[in-house]
């Protein structure tokens, strides 16, 4: 991985070394390993060259102790991308999962095994996902990662975007901004981008007004590689199975929806055995006694869609483009078929010689990309409209559909593969 030295043109520049970013750069280089490729981003490498092993190996705010579950086709897709190996060494499977309804009598089981599959995803915790994406894009001579740096302006020319990057070192900020050229220019940023705010890009926003509450959590009882889901009055509760380390086993990620104005419980601050008790309480004792937690955080839930996602040599990407409600946990996974979708394109195009920037092509990923886009928004919205609602009719009708759901295997089969990924579009050919 080279890093540059002055003014220089580039096939693609990425913007945002985050998730997205770090895997679109591998992604393109698996296309076409000729294409010159800069990935710029504002944070320090430093502690991102460490080994996989180390206890704290990732630098990037993207990269923290929140779990990501992986589904089935993006699974397919880290598999073409060459790092599923590495990657399933930290990722734990999971073989079933378990969802009720709080004070209903509806539940179901989801079994791979009853479905003629391995398991239906893998669970990840970020630092290691991103500790082994790093490690691969070292190895990639056609990628270039600038870090500490900033992309401070886009403009577009005839045929090319032209980009002023700065630095964000102490010792360089007085330097003059490094003049680039690319081809195509890819919006990485995140949700509050800057960028897309730039280039007069509107979004729409949809305030969930919920949040959610996240942690680590060790139980008496193995998990098993299930994953739960329980719904409850107010919000949900998500338990995803964790590998086990040094030290701690019976590990699963906590993800607690719940509403923003909900004062009843101080789920950030109150003490440790005060929050488990009240965990324990909602979630029952599936997984027997809930024995530790972690560090708990909490963010906003809301929908965030970029109003343009192509422009011509420009593509808005990640949670810059899409950013959505976690219950359905498909916004890392769309993003993934994105990236897939725009990598086969550019391979296509370089083949042709064809521009990589030309809005033809670019309209074509979008065309995809906003069609896989409303598909999963569309499923993520009905699990909130049937899980979230406290109308009594709504709650007969949720509990009559799980215990339908568990007794009629066809539409089961129907859930997990929308859950999965099963029928988006697949990885890179």
């Amino acid at each position: 991985m080279a890093f540059p030295k002055n003014c220089s043109e580039y096939d693609v520049v990425i913007a945002g070394g985050g998730m997205v970013g770090v895997s679109l750069s591998i992604a393109l280089s698996v296309a076409n390993e000729n294409l010159s490729i800069l990935l710029v981003d504002n944070f320090s490498l430093e502690k991102s060259v460490n080994s996989v092993e180390s206890s704290d190996p990732i630098y990037h705010p993207s990269f923290d102790a929140r779990p990501t579950a992986l589904s089935a086709s993006s699974i397919d897709i880290f598999e073409s991308l060459g790092v599923l190996g590495e990657l399933s060494t930290y990722a734990e499977k999971i073989k079933t999962v378990h969802v009720t309804d709080k004070g209903g009598i509806g539940s179901t089981i989801l079994d791979a095994k009853e479905e003629q599959k391995d398991f239906f995803g893998y669970v990840i915790e970020n630092h290691w996902l991103g500790a082994v994406l790093f490690s691969n894009l070292q190895k990639k001579k056609n990628i270039t990662f600038l870090t500490e740096s900033l992309v401070e302006r886009i403009t577009p020319k005839s045929g090319y975007i032209s980009l002023s990057v700065s630095s964000l070192k102490t010792e360089k900020k007085n330097n003059k901004p490094l003049n680039i050229n690319s081809k195509l220019v890819v919006v990485a940023d995140g949700s509050n981008s800057n960028l897309r705010e730039n280039l007069g890009i509107g979004k729409s926003i949809s305030n969930y007004k919920q949040q959610a509450v996240i942690t680590n959590i060790q139980t008496e009882l193995p998990h098993n590689g299930c994953a739960f889901e329980r719904f409850i009055t107010d919000g949900a509760i998500a338990l995803l199975p964790l590998i086990d380390i040094p030290n701690s086993k019976n590990r699963s990620a906590l993800v607690w929806t719940i509403p923003v104005d909900d004062k009843s419980f101080d789920y950030i601050n109150s003490k440790e055995d005060e929050f488990m008790n009240h965990l324990q309480d909602k979630f029952g004792d599936r997984l027997g006694k809930i024995q530790r937690i972690g560090v708990r955080k909490s963010y906003p839930l809301r929908q965030l869609l970029s109003e343009e996602v192509v422009r011509q040599n420009i593509i808005i990407m990640g949670n810059a483009a899409h950013s959505l409600h976690p219950i359905a946990a498909q916004g890392f996974n769309l993003c993934l078929r994105d990236i897939a979708t725009l990598s086969e394109l550019v391979r296509t195009a370089s083949k042709g010689d064809k521009n990589i920037g030309s809005l033809e092509l670019l309209n074509e990923y979008a065309e995809l990309q906003i069609k896989d886009q409303k598909r999963t928004i569309n499923f993520s919205e009905k699990l909130i409209d049937i899980f979230g609602s406290k109308k009594s009719s709504i709650k007969f009708a949720r509990n009559f559909g799980l215990l339908l759901l568990d007794s009629f295997p066809p539409l089961k089969k129907y859930f997990s593969d929308k859950a999965s990924g099963i029928s988006a579009r697949r990885p890179l050919q």
